[in-house]
């Protein structure tokens, strides 16, 4: 009888290709990430960090060993982030897994680097019960040192480890600058979130016009809701300021407006004079949406007085936003306390263009010249729309003050409010709103690098709402598929060797 080897020859030649897959992938780094942002792959701006390192960079990861599987996924997930950092920095890149909970020594080492143990929940016998664990990093460069207390945030994971060997390898931190002198609000009492966001990778402090023209001049300028007259010095201060480069991010009230007293009223503070030779004028407007947030009104019923929340107009929520660019592709939404349009009727200068950033809906409209505040008497005629509430400006820029002088390429950002940061206006809202500070701080620096880490997220993916019969039809075929397709498969293998000939070789 011939004996057959097809099949024993296609077992090895299976087992030799398996095993030349495994020796490549030992040697090769390769992953097929198939998510929207790239979730589990590191970006281009973390392998340039990591690959233009002069010196180790050694990172610590002080994780509890036994955690419950909810923790246990953020340490696989820390750990294939870490594998893909040594992977494209090399021995540049050294990380070391440590179980603090082992010895005293190990605890001792925790502490010096400020990572303590937190409190988390976990089922045992039946009951659910608090469990001290260790979930902090450690990096550290030369003599430089920085510390993630508590991986917590998957979502953020990729940008706090790249920033944070940003911040170790680079020279000096950029500078953020808060102008005042003008009625501006304190961005440590006000924009508190926003503040303690740009401390991260910038260092941020106030300044006023006269320290616009020193050497440690800011090299972010963000001019936020000033409400008095600028003189007109300061004027030319910030006019010098952009024509040697200076990047500006403007968020000016062009109305204010008062919910407590209904009332609004052009604010003219000499902003207009500096920005019209720019071509980056803000209306004065308010704008009016049918995509708005909510207003609590007091109303009699009766003998009572009772709260009711009804829709305001005046309080837009922004859900489009320009998907070319960075500083806002992956914002959820913004929520405008009066906000004013950003003039696009404007010629620009040649040398500079508009890109807008933020649009009201199609739904939307305006109002000029009479302002109606009250909830319940605004009257919103909801056409013209969209409007843009905000854009980004680049290009060479003419001094508004002297003729015949243009700036160095830079860049400027405008949006038609200045409360858009301010807790003290907006509550939780506005610290919802400080990631998007963090992107224009980004894009002006031209540190476009973090936006694109910022910009990932993670996100669940949930099943779309079915049809009863749908529901039906893949809960039965879920049951019967699997069988019928064994069934079909032994009928088949049946068939074949039923029909097979058996040759005698005499």
């Amino acid at each position: 009888m011939k004996r057959d080897w097809t099949s024993q020859t296609g077992i090895l030649l299976a087992g030799g290709i398996l095993v030349l897959i495994n020796l490549i992938g030992l040697n090769v780094f390769l992953r097929l990430d198939f998510t929207d942002d790239r979730v589990y792959s590191l970006s281009d701006a973390s392998k340039r960090v990591v690959q233009n390192l002069d010196d180790p960079v050694t990172i610590s990861a002080f994780f509890t060993t036994d955690l419950p599987a909810q923790f246990a996924a953020n340490r696989r997930f820390l750990k294939d982030k870490l594998d893909d950092y040594r992977a494209y920095g090399g021995s540049n890149v050294q990380y070391r897994f440590v179980d603090p909970d082992e010895s005293e020594e190990l605890q001792a080492e925790a502490l010096r680097y400020q990572i303590q143990p937190v409190q988390i929940q976990v089922i045992e016998e039946n009951s659910v019960q608090l469990k001290n664990a260790y979930m902090g990093v450690a990096i550290q460069y030369e003599s430089k040192r920085e510390v993630i207390p508590f991986v917590q945030d998957l979502a953020r994971l990729e940008y706090d480890l790249t920033s944070a060997i940003r911040r170790m390898t680079r020279e000096r931190k950029p500078s953020v600058g808060f102008l005042t002198g003008h009625g501006e609000p304190n961005p440590l009492q006000d924009m508190q979130m926003l503040a303690e966001g740009l401390g991260a990778n910038y260092e941020s402090r106030t300044v006023n016009a006269e320290e616009l023209a020193q050497d440690n001049k800011p090299d972010v300028l963000l001019i936020v809701a000033p409400t008095d007259t600028i003189p007109p010095e300061d004027l030319v201060a910030i006019d010098n300021y952009v024509m040697e480069g200076g990047r500006v991010g403007l968020l000016v009230n062009r109305v204010a407006g008062d919910l407590n007293i209904g009332q609004a009223a052009e604010l003219n503070i000499g902003l207009e004079t500096l920005l019209g030779p720019y071509g980056a004028d803000i209306t004065p407007n308010l704008i009016m949406d049918e995509n708005n947030s909510v207003v609590t009104v007091q109303r009699r019923q009766g003998f009572f007085t009772v709260a009711q929340q009804i829709q305001y107009p005046l309080f837009p929520v922004a859900t489009r936003f320009n998907a070319d660019n960075m500083m806002v592709s992956r914002l959820p939404s913004l929520m405008f306390y009066f906000v004013s349009s950003i003039d696009t009727t404007l010629v620009l200068p040649p040398g500079v263009t508009r890109e807008p950033l933020i649009y009201s809906s199609s739904q939307s409209g305006e109002q000029r010249g009479f302002f109606m505040l009250q909830p319940t008497q605004t009257t919103a005629t909801l056409a013209g729309g969209p409007y843009v509430l905000g854009a980004a400006f680049t290009g060479t820029f003419p001094s508004a003050y002297e003729p015949g002088r243009t700036s160095v390429p830079t860049r400027l950002v405008v949006v038609g409010d200045g409360d858009l940061f301010n807790q003290s206006v907006l509550g939780g809202t506005a610290a919802a709103h400080a990631p998007f500070g963090l992107n224009l701080v980004d894009w002006l620096i031209q540190d476009e690098a973090l936006l694109t880490i910022r910009a990932k997220s993670l996100q669940a993916r949930t099943l779309r709402e079915t049809s009863n019969s749908t529901k039906a039809f893949v809960k039965y075929a879920n049951m019967v598929g699997p069988l019928l397709i064994v069934l079909l498969f032994g009928l088949a293998r049946w068939s074949r060797r039923r029909g097979r000939q058996i040759v005698v070789v005499q």
